[in-house]
């Protein structure tokens, strides 16, 4: 297919598109308004079915408010609510009076009168109301003393459905509740509220009056419908999607299909009005049509579009054909143009592809040279950068070797100070030690005379017989004594002997070492001068090392610049001539395309 189009005239193709260009645009733009049309005008329904829906909830809720206040206005009727004063009036006139209220409403079928018990005492014309005390809202009533509304309930007897409201009568006199009145309305009552007058709608709203209508209670059970089967049924049977839009409990729409006629329709949701006053009814409000019906119009719209868009078509294809004509002679003139241009092209690119290709053979060859010249930089820049790095830990090295020949120094001076002071301990120590001696040779000359005094003391004692024997006693004790300290006294001295001995040996050992230490502070002040030297002319190497190195890296970085640059230069050469071979090619498929275009058109 796609091999037969291209084998198509230009001409052919060109109509074609034109076509194409003026249709294609109107059909999107047509399609995206039917779209846009197509959901407002179904929000505008939904809308109105809603406004509907929200109306008729609306109208059964004030209904049921009216007929809340009729009971009531019954309850408080003086032939029930005040029963002594209105004695003299017999039972048959009381029910004439029940009969024109009921006339007058006109919703009623039937009101009844029951006392507490449940009995009947008195009701409107017909056939005779029972068991009223064993319905619900009767219960209601007496238990909560306010009137009541029954849900719409099913009557066994006719089948019928009806809702009953029921109100408490208080007796005025005696303020007692006295008995409840009812009133019964059936339900078909309530078809001519929700029946749906078109003739009262907008022109919006009248769209939406055909619907079908539903008053659901709260059990979820259809009591007034337009299709009478479906009174008794479960709203959720009918319709899939009720239980989702009565969860919401507002006023909203959805499509849904009824399972009864099994078509597609758009289902209007609204809660009957809650009003103040009246207890909640929990009713709904369903309004139903079939989509069929109610979208009929995007059918003529749809229509409309297609015949829009086929007169559309007509006329970009007249016009098309114009233009291709006129279009097509410009072609065939511009193709052998463009031939002729090519020629002359190809035979300048041609000799430019020549000068660009020995431009490129230069370049290489320089790109090469500067290379070998980069690698020997690289390795001069490595080399330098060695010898730094061997100067460098020379230096630390030498630095290391100052700061320890100081450290040593500072260490003799220390000793120095500490053998200087052990020499003048030992000095002191000589001092003391003599004058030891001294205190011991006083001691000994000391025990010489107490021996001597002793002596005497004995002879004396020896004289005076039996009275000195006692003083003879102590006198030899001084004595012993007096030997004792003398022979301490002698060892004292023998070991201050030693002791000077000892220290005389001392104080010259001390001198010695005073001596060499001065001898090595000497050579070590000399070491100290030498390793400064030495780091100085290290120091010097290594700032020339460093320069060197700096030098070399600068060198082989501009080498690696220049080789960059020639790389670059190298590149561009090659891709020029790449560029020109293209442009050759190029030149070259123009030139056929120039003369296929000419057999094409």
């Amino acid at each position: 297919m796609l091999k037969d189009l291209n084998n198509l005239p230009l001409r052919t193709k060109a109509i074609a598109f034109a076509i194409a260009l003026g249709t294609v645009p109107v059909l999107l733009i047509g399609i995206t308004n039917y779209i846009s049309s197509v959901q407002q005008s179904r929000q505008a329904l939904a809308d109105a079915k809603e406004s509907l829906a929200a109306t008729l909830g609306d109208k059964v809720g004030r209904f049921m408010f009216e007929r809340y206040g009729d009971v009531q206005v019954l309850a408080n009727l003086s032939i029930l609510a005040n029963p002594e004063k209105t004695s003299g009036i017999t039972p048959q006139q009381k029910q004439a009076t029940l009969d024109r209220y009921m006339n007058i409403y006109g919703v009623y079928d039937s009101i009844a009168v029951a006392d507490v018990s449940g009995r009947t005492i008195l009701q409107t014309t017909g056939e005779a109301i029972s068991g009223l005390g064993e319905q619900d809202y009767f219960k209601a009533a007496l238990q909560t003393k306010q009137a009541v509304i029954s849900p719409p309930n099913k009557s066994p007897s006719n089948g019928k459905y009806y809702v009953f409201i029921a109100s408490p009568i208080v007796n005025v006199n005696t303020n007692r509740v006295t008995g409840v009145v009812r009133t019964r309305i059936p339900v078909e009552n309530l078809d001519a509220i929700a029946r749906i007058d078109a003739s009262t709608l907008s022109e919006s709203s009248k769209a939406a009056a055909a619907a079908e209508y539903h008053l659901i209670g709260p059990d979820g059970k259809f009591f007034v419908a337009t299709e009478k089967e479906q009174i008794g049924r479960d709203a959720k049977s009918d319709f899939s999607k009720f239980a989702q839009i009565q969860a919401g409990n507002k006023v909203a729409s959805v499509v849904d299909i009824d399972r009864i006629d099994k078509a597609k329709q758009l289902i209007s949701y609204a809660p009957v009005s809650q009003i103040q006053g009246m207890p909640n009814l929990n009713w709904s409000v369903i309004l139903a049509e079939d989509t069929a019906t109610l979208y009929a119009g995007e059918w003529r719209l749809l229509l409309n579009l297609l015949l829009g868009t086929g007169i559309t078509a007509l006329l970009a294809s007249a016009l098309a054909v114009v233009f291709a004509n006129r279009t097509t002679k410009l072609i065939q003139a511009i193709a052998t143009s463009i031939a002729s241009s090519s020629t002359e092209i190809a035979a300048t690119v041609e000799q430019q592809e020549r000068t660009v290709s020995q431009q490129a053979s230069s370049v290489s060859q320089t790109t090469t040279t500067m290379e070998e010249l980069g690698a020997s930089s690289r390795q001069s820049a490595e080399q330098a950068e060695a010898s730094t790095n061997g100067a460098s830990q020379a230096l630390n090295l030498a630095e290391k070797g100052t700061q320890s020949v100081h450290q040593t120094l500072t260490g003799m001076t220390t000793l120095k100070e500490q053998v200087n002071a052990i020499a003048q301990q030992i000095i002191r120590l000589s001092e003391q030690t003599g004058q030891i001696g001294s205190v011991s040779s006083l001691v000994g000359n000391l025990a010489n005379q107490t021996n001597m005094l002793a002596l005497n003391a004995a002879v004396e004692a020896a004289r005076a017989g039996e009275n000195g024997k006692g003083f003879g006693v102590v006198a030899g004790e001084i004595r012993k004594l007096a030997d004792q300290s003398k022979k301490s006294s002698e060892k004292i001295n023998t070991l201050v002997a030693d002791i000077q001995a000892a220290i005389n040996t001392t104080v010259m050992v001390t001198d010695e070492g005073t001596k060499k230490v001065d001898r090595s502070m000497e050579l070590t002040q000399g070491t100290a001068q030498i390793f400064t030297g030495v780091a100085d002319s290290v120091n010097n190497v290594f700032l020339n090392s460093q320069q060197i190195s700096l030098s070399a890296k600068q060198q082989a970085i501009a080498v690696q610049q220049v080789v960059a640059a020639m790389n670059s230069i190298n590149l561009g050469a090659k891709e020029s001539a790449s560029g020109i071979t293209q442009v050759k090619t190029s030149t070259q498929q123009l030139k056929d395309a120039a003369q296929i275009l000419k057999t094409v058109v």
